[in-house]
């Protein structure tokens, strides 16, 4: 995990967009960085195909700057105009005109090779000028990292704000099923009775000790007090992980699924009408909260 994340009480989406820049001779680096969502880490360097040594470095930097998503690195070079010296490179060109030189004496040929051969042939390479300078393309990295983090954090700050007003929606629905819960246990003991008195006056016999322990069964299976007081925990520790924010996705991914289960549970087991229709609510809810979680790192 990048450093500083993990102490953080900031939340980061994986969407951000940054540019950076830095200077070398008369020419100037230019880094742009585009972040989206991905359940890993993913970096993708353009730009960099003539230094693989740099692009190396370019890849370890970033990997160490974002904990999660797909990073999109595109470096290119802006401002100098013409072609100077410096600017050749000399060693790719030597080695052209060398292997030159070796055909032109596996051919038997009494002329060797020639500058204009080179040129003709397309085999005057130039030298990009980052090539080589690492302290340069890491400036313009460190700017356009800094800046695309800044973006992370606005729009993670907004995604927080989503997601504790859809846990609030969740909670305070479950408070009302949870004040139902009394009467509609009673309502279902009460008519569970009338059905085995009716029972009983069409002259079936029944045990009374058998009877009552199976008024209490059936009560037992349509209480929902527990399903409640665990997806009121759920809720309490996903608060809490957002406010201590770092990188909270997949946990917070973990407990949605822990509440879906009991908010699956709480459906299942009350056929009450409110609380259903509680329940549809908080369900519409958690999906929305799910779709969140998944943009933060």
């Amino acid at each position: 995990m990048p450093s500083g994340f993990e102490n953080s009480n900031q939340v980061y989406s994986m969407t951000g967009y940054g540019e950076g820049r830095a200077k070398t001779g008369d020419s100037t680096i230019e880094v742009t960085i585009r972040t989206v969502n991905h359940k890993d880490t993913s970096v993708k360097i353009r730009g960099l195909q003539k230094d693989q040594s740099l692009a190396h470095k370019a890849e370890k930097f970033v990997r160490s700057s974002f904990p999660r998503g797909r990073i999109e690195v595109n470096i290119a070079t802006e401002g100098g105009k013409g072609l100077s010296s410096v600017e050749l490179d000399v060693e790719a060109i030597g080695q052209s005109f060398d292997s030159l030189s070796r055909l032109t004496e596996e051919l038997g040929l009494v002329q060797g090779p020639e500058l204009k051969d080179l040129i003709d042939l397309d085999l005057l390479e130039t030298k990009p000028p980052y090539k080589g300078n690492w302290s340069v393309v890491k400036n313009a990295l460190v700017g356009a990292t800094e800046e695309t983090l800044e973006a992370q954090k606005d729009e993670g700050e907004d995604i927080k704000e989503d997601l504790l007003a859809y846990l609030s929606e969740i909670s305070r629905r479950l408070s009302r099923a949870e004040n139902w819960v009394p009467e509609v246990v009673n309502q279902y003991q009460e008519e569970l009775k009338d059905r085995i008195e009716k029972l009983v006056e069409e002259g079936v016999e029944l045990e009374e000790g058998k009877l009552e322990q199976e008024v209490a069964v059936f009560a037992d299976k349509v209480d929902v007090n527990e399903e409640i007081s665990r997806a009121q925990t759920h809720i309490e520790t996903a608060r809490e992980s957002i406010k201590q924010g770092g990188v909270i996705g997949k946990k917070l991914e973990f407990i949605r699924q822990e509440l879906q289960r009991e908010i699956n549970t709480l459906g299942a087991k009350s056929k009450d009408g409110g609380i259903q229709s509680e329940v549809i609510e908080m369900k519409l809810a958690l999906e929305k909260f799910k779709e969140q979680t998944r943009n933060l790192a």
